[in-house]
């Protein structure tokens, strides 16, 4: 893919996010809009997983998505299509219920999820291609549904787009089988979908430097320390016990409160400009790699 044509391509992608989301990229629901929405009670189920990647269980407070995209929960079409999907059902509504909290796991023992397949970029059809919109979309919508706390529940690898998913929940807790990487850098890339501009805020700049230009893999003690994850577990049934226990806990307290805290820490994700102007960066890095290896 020569240079100029994917410039064009995520310069469009930008314009998409924000048609997509029905709302600038970024912005956040007011208050009011929120808490009149939190008014409904109707309890309404996730929508079906399309593409077969997601499997859900819930109760009336609580939301587990298991995901399964064999071999390596890579984030193809299929995956991205099913969590844009969710994500967009979490979003309130009035007369609508939606859960307070919502876990993502993996059922693969070696993947949590995996960096975003890049043959939607390069001789991919035009549906492979908007995946990278949608992709950009869940992030965004991660930060931006203030009504419901996201956890990503960590006992395998986490890479590249993957990881910006990650980076973008509100908590992540890890497992002793959890890897964490960001290797965008030693490919000639720029991470797209917002996660990079959440590393600052979250461990630092000179950590999330060390981090983003390394290219390390880093374990749950040490993704620990550096503020990666909340905290580690030494055996998976303690780290679902204890991230179960937690999630029935905020399930206690009113959906408002949750809002209203949630809504009160946005300051610290990164805006629509950054947000944007990082996607555009990705056109010249990436567009130079694809060029060369055309």
């Amino acid at each position: 893919m020569q240079l100029k044509s994917l410039h064009v391509f995520v310069v469009a992608v930008v314009s998409l996010v924000d048609i997509v989301l029905g709302q600038p990229s970024g912005e956040h629901l007011s208050l009011a809009d929120q808490h009149t929405a939190f008014e409904g009670h109707d309890n309404i189920s996730p929508p079906l997983s399309r593409q077969g990647t997601l499997t859900f269980s819930q109760n009336a407070n609580v939301t587990r998505v298991l995901i399964n995209n064999p071999p390596i929960n890579l984030l193809t079409t299929s995956l991205v299509s099913d969590l844009y999907d969710f994500l967009l059902w979490t979003q309130p509504a009035t007369n609508k219920t939606t859960p307070k909290v919502v876990i993502f796991s993996s059922l693969n023992p070696d993947f949590f999820i995996s960096h975003f397949d890049l043959g939607n970029l390069i001789g991919g059809s035009p549906s492979d291609r908007t995946a990278i919109t949608k992709l950009v979309a869940c992030g965004r919508l991660l930060q931006n549904i203030t009504s419901t706390a996201f956890i990503a529940e960590i006992n395998g690898r986490t890479y590249g787009g993957g990881q910006e998913l990650a980076s973008q929940m509100d908590m992540r807790f890890a497992g002793p089988h959890a890897l964490i990487a960001q290797y965008e850098n030693a490919n000639a890339f720029v991470a797209q979908a917002g996660g990079q501009l959440s590393l600052g805020p979250m461990i630092g700049k000179a950590r999330a430097m060390e981090h983003l230009l390394a290219s390390r893999t880093i374990d749950a003690r040490t993704g620990t320390q550096l503020g990666l994850f909340n905290n580690h577990y030494h055996d998976n049934e303690t780290l679902v016990r204890e991230v179960d226990a937690l999630a029935a806990r905020i399930g206690l307290f009113p959906q408002t409160s949750l809002n209203d805290t949630k809504f009160s820490l946005a300051f610290m994700s990164p805006t629509a400009g950054q947000l944007d102007a990082q996607l555009e960066r990705f056109a010249p890095v990436g567009g130079s790699a694809f060029s060369q290896g055309a």
